[in-house]
C-alpha cells in the first residue's frame, strides 16, 4: 500500500470508491480463512470472499485471492523435493466442478466489474466443469484466470525475476514494488480496463507506461520519477481509469517471492 501504483489504491492517494482503510480490513478479514488447511481450493476462494464482504461489504480483494489462493494451497502439499511451481500446477489439475461452483458464488459475492454476459460457462449459471477448465475459458479476456491456464507462468517467469531484481538493484522493497507494478503494466494491457474502457483504452494505458517504466526500472535513483508517477496517478484516477488487475498480479508476486523464498 505504500509503493506508488499509478491509478491504484494506495497511501499516497485513495480512488473515488475505494481507500486504503478498506485494502487494510480486507486483508486482516480474509487472512485467517485463505490459511486455513483444511478448506479445498474452491471453498478457500469463497470463505476469504466471504469474510471479506462482511468486513467492508465491497469488492477489493476478489483478484488478490483467486491468484494467491492455488498458492496457499500448494504450501500445504509442499515437499521437500517438489518446487512450488510444480505444486501449484498439481493443485490446479486435481481441481473439481465443486471448485468452480465455490468460486462462482465468491465471483458473485464480489460482483467484479465490466464482467458481462458470456456464451459459455456463464457466472449466470452454475459450471459444469472443473475450476480450472472455467478458468481456460475466461482466460482469453482476463489475465488472472489466464494465470491459472499458463501456470501462474508470468508470476514465475516474469514477475518474480523483475521483483527480485528491482529489490536487488534499490534495496526498498516500496520502489520494488513499484517496478514492478510498472512493468507488468507495460508488457501486458490491463484486462479489468480492457473490460471496463475497451481494448483500444488498456493497450493505450501500456503504450503510455512503458517509456517511463523503461527510465524508472534502468535507473539507480527511482525516487526521482516519483512526481511524474504521482501526475500519471491523478490523470488516471480522475478518467477512473484503475489497472486493478496488475496490482492484482503485483501483490500475489511479492507474496509467492517473499512467503516461499523464491
Amino acid at each position: 500500500m505504500q509503493a506508488i501504483k499509478p491509478g491504484n489504491v494506495g497511501f499516497h492517494a485513495d480512488t473515488d470508491k475505494l481507500s486504503t482503510d478498506e485494502f487494510l480490513k480486507s486483508a486482516e478479514a480474509s487472512a485467517i480463512p485463505i490459511s486455513e488447511p483444511s478448506l479445498g481450493l474452491g471453498e478457500r476462494i469463497f470463505e476469504a470472499v466471504h469474510a471479506t464482504h462482511q468486513a467492508v461489504g465491497t469488492n477489493t480483494n476478489l483478484g488478490i485471492i483467486l491468484l494467491v489462493a492455488p498458492l496457499i494451497q500448494a504450501s500445504f502439499a509442499k515437499k521437500q523435493a517438489d518446487t512450488l511451481t510444480s505444486l501449484v500446477v498439481q493443485v490446479l489439475e486435481c481441481s473439481t466442478v465443486e471448485d468452480a461452483k465455490q468460486m462462482y458464488r465468491a465471483i458473485r459475492l464480489a460482483e467484479p466489474g465490466g464482467m458481462g454476459k458470456k456464451n459459455s460457462q456463464d457466472l449466470s449459471q452454475e459450471p459444469s466443469v472443473t475450476l480450472l477448465n472455467t478458468m481456460k475459458i475466461a482466460a482469453s479476456w482476463d489475465r488472472i484466470a489466464d494465470q491459472y491456464s499458463n501456470n501462474f507462468s508470468d508470476v514465475f517467469n516474469f514477475g518474480i525475476p523483475r521483483f527480485n531484481e528491482y529489490l536487488k538493484n534499490w534495496q526498498d522493497e516500496r520502489w520494488a514494488t513499484t517496478g514492478l507494478f510498472l512493468s507488468y503494466l507495460a508488457k501486458f494491457a490491463d484486462s479489468l480496463i480492457e473490460r471496463k474502457h475497451g481494448v483500444l483504452k488498456a493497450k493505450e494505458i501500456s503504450d503510455m507506461i512503458l517509456p517511463l517504466e523503461r527510465e524508472l526500472c534502468r535507473s539507480g535513483t527511482p525516487y526521482r520519477y516519483e512526481s511524474q508517477l504521482l501526475e500519471i496517478d491523478g490523470h488516471l484516477k480522475r478518467n477512473r481509469i484503475n489497472p486493478g488487475t496488475t496490482a492484482d498480479l503485483t501483490v500475489a508476486t511479492i507474496f509467492a517471492a517473499e512467503v516461499f523464498q523464491l
